[in-house]
């Protein structure tokens, strides 16, 4: 068994370690540097992370411009083909086939100022297309009054109006992809 007196000097040795402030210890400024050191990092990952992010977003929105780039070229190739012997119900079909698939494509670009004027256009010239071809409805009373290839000079300025805004509209989401590739 330990006498008193060693006893004693354990003692008084552990209060004085323990009645030394904090800040006077090796390990206290260890600690400090290495809570410092971990505030850094995490500030480093946080920035590294929204850069990712951003990254990331960037080129979602490339390849959703890419998709949509695609389909309105298909869309151009489809105009670009109009029979001159087109009958009123195939004009009409195709009118509302590419009227839906242009809607669909521009719906998420409407309000957006780099493609609200050429949008406008288009969907106006749309209407007008639509209207031009219901000038050239056939009714059963105008049978033998029908002008040949009636229904293809009524709509081929329109389509070929709409061929033109669609490859401006390619030319804008083109311009838009190299735009956010230089980023």
């Amino acid at each position: 068994m330990p006498d008193i007196e060693t006893l004693k000097t354990a003692l008084d040795s552990i209060l004085e370690i323990v009645s030394q402030p904090e800040y006077s210890k090796w390990y206290f400024y260890l600690f400090i540097l290495l809570g410092i050191t971990s505030i850094i990092f995490s500030i480093l990952a946080f920035l590294e992370a929204r850069k990712a992010k951003q990254a990331a977003s960037e080129a979602g929105t490339t390849v959703k411009i890419q998709t949509i780039t695609i389909e309105l070229s298909e869309i151009v190739q489809r105009l670009d083909t109009l029979d001159m012997e087109i009958e009123f119900s195939t004009a009409r079909d195709l009118l509302n086939e590419i009227t839906r698939r242009l809607r669909r494509l521009i719906s998420t670009f409407k309000n957006d100022p780099e493609f609200k004027t050429t949008i406008m256009e288009l969907i106006d010239t749309l209407g007008e297309a639509r209207n031009a071809l219901q000038e050239v409805r056939p009714t059963d009373s105008d049978a033998e009054d029908v002008v040949p290839n009636a229904v293809y000079y009524a709509t081929e300025g329109f389509f070929s109006a709409i061929s033109g805004l669609v490859a401006d509209l390619m030319g804008l989401f083109e311009k838009r992809t190299i735009d956010t590739g230089e980023h």
